[in-house]
Parts: structure tokens; C-alpha cells; sequence
């Protein structure tokens, strides 16, 4: 109703758009209105015509149509007509007047629908847009790396406004230096077709916006959490090519004469190789070239050769002439790393085919947890790991999330424990990986001790080791490896034995998780995505940068893990206690962890009963001889006779939540268990009545939304195991290379 049309022609692109936008309003409202068919086209076409400048005309048209004069069909098709030929400047520049003719084709070029037109909208603009004004797009795999210490994630959360997450500094790096076409540019835009219902009436036509990301087709290998870090992530998505779409091939040795226009098998895999091909030349570079060249007395550091040779046989002669150039595609790496911050780095890129997906054509993810050797027995972990390999049902190992996953089950393929000392190899064995079709989940345990150990450096223990477990598996849960993380701690800490991880995976025996913490997320990597068919291809300028970014961040937190180390060995050189305060400490931390041991009920054995007289006669033996002594030796004395040490234990974060020198351990097996999953599912859908959840207030709102989103995901894309299989076959098979 506010609709008013400028008298004068738009002279911006932004004022242009504003009026396309106006007229597009218009024809939606116009084609929704049930009116009686009326009179003479040509009369109402004349009309409108010149009532369509005046800025009362939305107000004439809709009084038109309520009185029955006019039919939907006359105004929609005379508006179209008018604007399309009002938006199209003259060549005098003011006149806005054209032939019957030109109306009808102005009607098509506008890109809208008339009401017989059963059309979309991207067929017309195929139809009407010149292909010199089209842009050719590659279907590219980009892998980085990223700190995610200061991001909330790696995926987006979309709308919301406070979001700090990996993709939204990927997807804002693509938009500023243009590498991404929106979706006009993609003809993604859609309109449904306009049909006959039954009764007579029209469908009224609405349009469907898509974003960058739809229209980019993207993909990504892995969504990681807050706070954790990957080196090996992959996404896919079609972007920009530096060769443009009219670029044809040079026909053999002879370079005067154009072939046929390139396809994506022609194009460079890599921004090393260079293709000479023919193009179209840019808008005003050429007297920019000759006026630098003069500058330089003549030289030309690019030997250009100029043709007069248009770009069909069917082209006018008004068709850009073609030259011989030698074209490079693009480094997306670098490009993109002068923009991204430095947390965040591309290694390198490579094309891809058509379908692949950085999600679905992924074969193996590898994980990696960083920790500190401290008391751990790493021996024992790894045969806790070895545990794990093969197929198992991982549900007791990580969060549900029974509103988008029905299956749980997992194959891991292999896994190490590295230290300097040693690495503890596990892997899958073969029997086991041929029943990974049809093996139940109790029945792939394995025999131990198959872990395979390679020595290293001949170098002493020390409780600052650094380490780390690796973990490879074709896919992941969520929250799997830091749950994975936290039980294998339990066993390495000697609280747990190995084999409570065939206690956790036997679903029939214990179908509920029981209570414990995960491990922290901040030394977790996603370390590497393979992929069968998939070579990234790497620049040594690029890969150069990235080097001087990674190592100016190591030094960062390598010299603040120094600071940190010479202040605790300062402390326990230069500091000094007296023995009756380390009595003190000692009797005060046993007294309240005996207190909790009763209040638990924990099972006490007779060493356990009488470790009183045990902790006394121990502080007895280490009383020095002076009073005092170096806080070195008392560190040491307190760790002896209590076996609590001054940190906390491994994978903990934010002050251990609770955990003090007398906190005591529960067997995982005799803790409280969570809801199992049928029981979760059965609460989704306790909500019977979606649609009058509203009547209920928010908790039902809530569990309407829950409810949708299992069926949505769980109920209407279940798929049958050989469909599951053909698929995967299919996707596996897709890649790309560098070379």
C-alpha cells in the first residue's frame, strides 16, 4: 500500500534494487487477489501505463481490482511490462516509452513470471542472461587449521548474534575477498510454478531465499566443540575461478585460433601450473597496461597477444574480441589467509568432483589428546584402548543425543599412546575387522595384551612428560573421545581396571551411562581427515607463512610454560616450612577422607582400617632433624604418605570442579547411572499433541520442538543398512587432486 514509484529514473544500484523490490511487492500482493475476469486488455494496459509513474497507482490498481473491472491476468502482465520497460534506461536517457514489441520482450528479460509462464525464475534468467555475464565456479576442498582456545566452535550458529565460531570467520574471510558468488549470481533463487488449481484459482508465487552457504554447496568433515583446536579439518564449496567462463582452449600449436571453451577437466589443479587459453579482455585495462607500459619506456612484462576473433560463430559483431593469456587459478590459501586471523590457517586446497562431501566421503578421523605424563601408567591405558578397537556400541563413551543419532555403534580402527620414552601401538585385528558388518556389540572384546610397544629416547621419567593418545575411526559421537579420554585416565591413575571398558560397551548389561566427568576440551586436536581419493595440493609460499604463524605461537606459549616452571622450581628451592605445619596438613587431609569414605559406605580392608597408625609411624620415620626443611621435601614427604599430589588429575579443568586432596574415588560401576536411551526416546515423544503444545506453556513448546526434531531426523531419513551402504560405497568414491 506504501508502494511509491520515483519520477525520475534510479541513477544508484541501490536505488535500483529498491525499485525492483517495490515492483516485486506489488505483482505478489496483485497476483494473490481473487478478482472476476474483466475488460479489453489493451484499454487497461493503456491505463495503467500512464497511471503507473503517479504515485497513486498501487491505490488505483487495488481499487480496480476490488470492483471486478480488471482481472489479475491484464494488471500483472501490463505492470510487469511497464516496469521492466521503466527500469531499462534509453539511449537519450529520459524516454521510458517502447513498442508493443519491446514490451513483450522486456516482459522475459525482467527475470519475472507471468501468470501462463510455467517457468521458475531461474529458467528465465537462463534464457536472459547473456553468457558473458556469468561466472565460472570450482568445486574446491580447503583444509586448515585452527586454535579454537577463543572460538565458541567450529560451526556457526546462525542468527545468533553473539556467535564466535571458526565457519563465521571462513564464510566472512570468502565474502571480503570475494570468493563466494551469492545466490543470485548462483541462480538459486526459486519460484514455484504458477498452475490451475481445481477450483480456478491461481498458486500464488513466493519466493524462497537461499543463502550464501546453499548456494555454495557446502560441506564441512567435522564440527568441533568449544575450545577445541583441529590441524587437519576439511570443508568443500564451489567459489570463484580466476579463468572466466568464456575462456577457450588454444587449438594445438596453433595459437591464432580458438577452440572449444573450457571445461572443468581443462583447468589447472593447483595455482602453480599456468593454462594459456583465450579470453575475453577486462573492462578498461588495456589503456591502463599502455599507460604504465609508456611509463616504463615500452616494457611488458606479460606477453599479451590481441585477436580479432569474436566468441561463437552465432555472436554479433558487437562480441568482445579474445587474447592469448596465460592465466594461474587462484591460491585460495594464501588469498584467504590475509584475511583470516592468525588462529585460524589454510594449508592448502585442491578440486574436487561434483558430489563429494567433506562429511560423507571422509573415510577416517584421527583425534589426538594432549596431556602430562604426571602418575599415569601408560602401559595400562593402552591396554584400556586396546579395548576399544573394533565395532562397539559407544553409548556408556559419550553424550546422546537421541534427537539426531539412533545408532551408536562405532568402529575404531587403531590407536597409540606416545611418550618419549615409548609409543604403545593398538589396532583392530583382522578377524575383527572382517565382522565389522555383523559382529554384536558384546562380543568384540579382545584378548590382551596386544599392544605393540616401540622403544625410544633412553631418557629418565618425569612427571612432565608430555604425551599424547591418538585415536583413528572411520566416525565419532559426540563428546566421544573426551569421554573416552576420561576412562582411560581412570585406568592409567590405577582406579579402574582395563577392563572396565568391557563392562561399559555391554549394552545389555548395562544399557545406562554411569556418572563421571569428561575430560577437558582444551588439549584436544582434531589432528587429520582422510580421504581415499583426495590430494591437497600445498605451496612453499604459502606453507612458509603458515610455519612462521605456527612457530610464533609455540614460542608464545612455550615461554609461558617456562615462566610457569621456573616459578615452582624457584618455590621449592628457595622456600622453607616447618615440619609440625606438614604434620598438620598430613593428619587433617587422612581424618576428612576417612570421614568421607564412611559416609559413602566404601568397603575398607584391613590396611585401609589401620592406614591411621600406618600415616603416623610414616611421619614419625621422615621427621627431619631441625625443624624446618625445603618445600621440595615436604612436596615429596606428602606425596608419599598420602598419595596426593599438587595438581589435579589429568583432563581436568576449571579448578576440578570440587575435587580436593581428600576427594575419594567411586567405582564407575557402583555410581549413580543416567536415563538409558529408549527412556530418552520414550520422553520425546511423550508429547502426544504437537500442535496444541503452545496451550501449555514453554516446557511443552520445548518438547513439541523435540519431538519434530526426531522425527524429522530419526523417523522420515532412517535408511536400511544396504542403503546406508550403497551410499557411503558411492561417496567414498569421490575426491579430487592437486597434481
Amino acid at each position: 500500500d506504501a508502494m511509491v514509484y520515483p519520477q525520475e529514473l534510479p541513477t544508484t544500484r541501490n536505488e535500483m534494487k529498491s525499485k525492483r523490490e517495490n515492483t516485486m511487492a506489488t505483482i505478489n500482493y496483485l497476483s494473490s487477489a481473487t478478482v472476476n475476469n474483466g475488460n479489453n486488455k489493451q484499454n487497461i494496459e493503456d491505463t495503467v501505463s500512464r497511471i503507473v509513474k503517479d504515485n497513486t497507482a498501487a491505490d488505483v490498481l487495488r481499487r480496480l481490482l476490488e470492483s471486478g473491472k480488471i482481472t489479475t491476468d491484464d494488471v500483472t502482465h501490463s505492470l510487469v511490462s511497464t516496469t521492466s520497460t521503466a527500469l531499462q534506461p534509453s539511449s537519450s536517457g529520459a524516454n521510458y516509452s517502447k513498442s508493443s514489441s519491446s514490451i513483450h520482450q522486456d516482459s522475459e528479460i525482467s527475470g519475472m513470471i507471468t501468470p501462463n509462464n510455467k517457468e521458475t525464475l531461474s529458467q528465465t534468467k537462463e534464457k536472459s542472461k547473456s553468457p558473458s555475464e556469468k561466472l565460472r565456479t570450482r568445486h574446491i576442498a580447503l583444509q586448515f587449521s585452527y586454535d579454537g582456545t577463543d572460538y565458541s566452535g567450529f560451526a556457526e550458529n546462525v542468527g545468533k548474534e553473539n556467535d564466535k565460531s571458526v565457519e563465521k570467520s571462513l564464510f566472512a574471510a570468502l565474502e571480503k575477498t570475494c570468493l563466494l558468488l551469492n545466490p543470485d549470481e548462483m541462480e538459486m533463487v526459486v519460484l514455484e510454478e504458477r498452475t490451475e488449481g481445481d477450483d480456478g484459482a491461481r498458486v500464488q508465487i513466493n519466493e524462497q531465499n537461499v543463502s550464501v552457504r546453499t548456494a555454495s554447496k557446502y560441506s564441512r568433515c567435522g564440527r568441533t566443540d568449544k575450545g577445541v583446536h583441529a590441524h587437519g579439518q576439511v570443508v568443500a564449496l564451489y567459489l570463484k575461478s580466476a579463468f572466466p567462463l568464456l575462456a577457450k582452449k588454444v587449438m594445438g600449436d596453433d595459437t591464432l585460433t580458438p577452440g572449444d571453451r573450457l571445461v572443468e577437466e581443462d583447468l589447472p589443479k593447483n595455482s602453480l601450473d599456468g593454462l594459456e587459453c583465450f579470453v575475453p579482455p577486462r573492462k578498461n585495462n588495456n589503456k591502463k597496461k599502455e599507460k604504465k607500459n609508456a611509463k616504463k619506456g615500452g616494457k611488458n612484462n606479460t606477453v599479451v597477444q590481441k585477436l580479432d576473433v569474436s566468441i561463437d560463430e552465432t555472436d554479433t559483431a558487437s562480441s568482445p574480441a579474445l587474447i592469448l593469456k596465460t592465466i594461474h587459478e587462484y591460491d585460495y590459501a594464501r588469498v584467504l589467509n590475509n584475511i583470516l586471523p592468525p588462529s585460524i590457517r589454510i594449508l592448502g586446497w585442491c578440486p574436487v568432483s561434483p558430489e563429494f562431501s567433506a562429511r560423507f566421503s571422509c573415510c577416517r578421523r584421527t583425534y589426538r589428546y594432549f596431556f602430562p605424563r604426571r602418575d599415569l601408567d601408560l602401559h595400562l591405558m593402552a591396554q584400556g584402548l586396546n579395548y576399544m578397537m573394533g565395532r562397539h556400541d559407544f553409548r556408556n563413551m559419550c553424550k546422546m543425543n537421541c534427537e539426531q543419532v539412533y545408532n551408536f555403534e562405532r568402529v575404531l580402527m587403531k590407536g597409540k599412546i606416545a611418550s618419549p620414552q615409548a609409543i604403545y601401538e593398538v589396532a583392530m585385528k583382522e578377524d575383527d575387522e572382517k565382522k565389522t558388518e555383523d559382529v554384536s556389540l558384546g562380543d568384540n572384546s579382545n584378548e590382551q595384551d596386544d599392544v605393540v610397544i616401540k622403544e625410544m629416547a633412553q631418557s629418565p621419567l618425569s612427571p612432565r612428560d608430555m604425551c599424547h593418545v591418538e585415536i583413528t575411526g572411520q566416525a565419532f559421537l559426540w563428546h566421544q573421545i573426551r569421554c573416552i579420554m576420561s576412562i582411560l585416565f581412570f585406568v592409567g591413575r590405577k582406579l579402574e581396571s582395563p577392563t572396565i571398558v568391557n563392562e561399559l560397551v555391554d549394552i545389555q548389561a548395562n544399557p545406562a551411562k554411569p556418572a563421571y566427568e569428561m575430560a577437558s576440551e582444551t588439549a584436544l586436536v582434531l589432528h587429520d581427515c582422510t580421504f581415499g581419493k583426495l590430494h591437497m595440493g600445498r605451496t612453499v609460499k604459502n606453507l612458509w607463512e603458515v610455519t612462521k604463524t605456527l612457530e610464533q605461537r609455540w614460542e608464545r606459549h612455550a615461554v609461558a610454560a617456562e615462566r610457569a616452571r621456573n616459578a615452582l622450581d624457584s618455590l621449592k628451592a628457595e622456600t622453607q616450612v616447618k615440619w609440625s605445619d606438614v604434620v598438620a596438613f598430613v593428619e587433617q587431609i587422612a581424618k576428612e577422607k576417612r570421614r568421607k569414605e564412611r559416609k559413602y559406605g566404601t568397603k575398607l580392608n584391613d590396611s585401609e582400617m589401620n592406614a591411621e597408625l600406618v600415616i603416623r609411624d610414616e611421619l614419625k620415620k621422615r621427621a627431619p632433624v631441625s625443624e624446618n626443611l625445603s618445600w621440595c621435601q615436604a612436596v615429596d614427604a606428602i606425596q608419599d604418605i598420602l598419595g596426593v599430589y599438587p595438581y589435579l588429575p589429568n583432563g581436568n579443568s576449571d579448578g576440578g570442579r570440587g575435587l580436593t586432596e581428600s576427594s575419594i574415588h567411586v567405582p564407575l560401576m557402583e555410581r549413580s547411572k543416567g536415563t538409558t536411551y529408549e527412556e530418552k526416546v520414550q520422553s520425546i515423544l511423550a508429547c502426544d499433541d504437537v500442535s496444541g503444545a503452545s496451550e501449555y506453556g514453554g516446557q511443552n513448546r520445548k518438547s513439541s520442538k523435540r519431538r519434530e526434531r526426531y522425527e524429522e531426523n530419526i523417523i522420515k531419513k532412517r535408511k536400511t543398512s544396504e542403503e546406508d551402504k550403497a551410499f557411503y560405497d558411492h561417496m567414498l568414491r569421490q575426491g579430487g587432486s592437486s597434481t
